[in-house]
This record gives C-alpha cells, structure tokens and sequence, in this order.
C-alpha cells in the first residue's frame, strides 16, 4: 500500500505537469508556467529521495530543458512586473522585454506537443521503483538534508542563501509524498518551512530581478528605483540571515 502512495504521487505530478503545460499552450497564464515548474521540482526532489532509499541511481534529466525554457519566460514576465511598478516605468525597455517575453513564450507554445509528448513518453517508459520502506532509513534522509542544510548557513551568501531555499523546499516536497504514519515520525514543521520558503522566495525574485537589470542601461528615475529596491533587498537579506542563524543556535 505504501509503496503504490509513493508511484500515484509520482503519476499525479506527471499528471498535473501534463495538464499544467496544455493549460499554458492555451492561455498563457504566467501561474500555470509556475505551476510546471513546481511540479518538475516536485519530481526532481522524488527521484532523489528514491536514490537515496534504493541505492539505484534514476534519471529526470529528459525533463531538464522543459524547466529550463519555462524558467527563462517566468523570469522575463517577472521582471517586466518590477519594471513596471516603478515610478516611472521605462516605457522602451519594457517594450523590448515584452517582445523578447513573447518570442521566448511562442517558441515554447510551437514546442508544445514536443513537450506534452515528452512528458507522455517519461511517463510511459519509466520503472519507477518500489520504494523500501524502512523508517529508520528515511528519518536518517531527512537528518541527513536538514544537516546538509544548516550547514549552509555557517557562511552564508546570497547564492547559499538561495541554495538554502532550494533545499528546504525539497525537503517539504519528499515529506509531502511520505505517509502519514511515517510523516508523524519526522521533525518537520511544514507550515513553519512554507511560511519561510514564501519569505525566500520574495526576496530571491527581488534579487534576481536587480541582477538582471543591473546589465541594462536604464534612464536616471528609473536607476533611482532600483538603487532603492537594492536597498530593500539587503534590508531582506539581512533580516533572513540573522533570523535563521538565531534559529540554528
């Protein structure tokens, strides 16, 4: 029974991948792009924990360009929202992050049944493992990852700090595919991590948003925005370090 848990969880998420990219082959909804990558992180932290477990190595990297390509338009569409709320909106490299926006979206719409169809064949070949359940083994894998984990914050960056990110969302991804029986066995506090990923999250998008447009050449008001929003981003950073060093002692 717990084993078949483990594969319908897999299939659900290959299910809702499939579904999710129909949905933005359609309408374009900027959620359903983050949608499909939400499920390929899902599937990418499943197969890990199953290689943990199995001591088998299983591949998803057929996927990998799949999530590479959505990330690209998700980070466009992300910044062209923060360039727009800025006081005064560079209305010309708006334009011409819209264009690029749209040429990236309709390459990814003509791939579409290349991917639905790549997503199908995933789905239809894999051998996805029966996975062993010994609970000793799997409360091992998550001391294991939240020490990994803590470990990262002993010279924290902001790459790390984003690492940090990506690693408790993995951990809150294998949890959520665990049963119950076997959850209540793990110190995990899930809606403490979610709260925190949220918190990350913003942060990471404001980040990445500055990197990007530090590389354009951007008209004096609108530099002036950004200065302030670097501000507002070490303001973040800074908070969340000494927030999770005081936690970790």
């Amino acid at each position: 029974m717990e084993n078949s848990l483990f594969n319908n969880y897999l299939f659900d998420l290959l299910d809702s991948l499939e579904q999710n990219l129909s949905a933005f082959i359609t309408d374009q909804n900027p959620e359903s792009l983050h949608r499909i990558r939400i499920d390929l992180k899902k599937i990418k932290a499943l197969f890990s924990f199953a290689e943990y477990m199995n001591k088998e190595k299983y591949d998803a990297a057929k996927l990998k360009p799949l999530f590479g390509e959505a990330g690209e338009i998700r980070e466009m569409h992300l910044n062209i929202q923060l360039l727009s709320s800025a006081p005064q909106p560079p209305k010309r490299l708006i334009t011409q992050l819209k264009k690029e926006k749209n040429i990236l979206t309709q390459e990814f719409i003509e791939n579409g049944s290349g991917y639905i169809k790549l997503v199908k064949d995933f789905k239809g070949g894999i051998c996805f493992p029966e996975i062993r359940w010994r609970k000793k083994r799997i409360i091992k894998y998550f001391k294991k990852e939240q020490k990994k984990t803590n470990e990262i914050l002993q010279n924290i960056d902001r790459e790390g700090l984003h690492e940090y990110r990506k690693k408790i969302k993995k951990l809150v991804y294998v949890y959520n595919a665990l049963p119950k029986k076997i959850q209540n066995k793990i110190d995990l506090n899930e809606a403490e991590i979610t709260k925190l990923q949220k918190r990350l999250g913003d942060w990471h998008d404001t980040y990445s948003a500055i990197h990007f447009l530090s590389r354009k050449p951007l008209p004096l008001k609108t530099a002036e925005y950004v200065f302030k929003l670097k501000e507002e981003e070490k303001r973040r950073f800074n908070k969340l370090v000494k927030s999770l060093i005081k936690k970790r002692k």
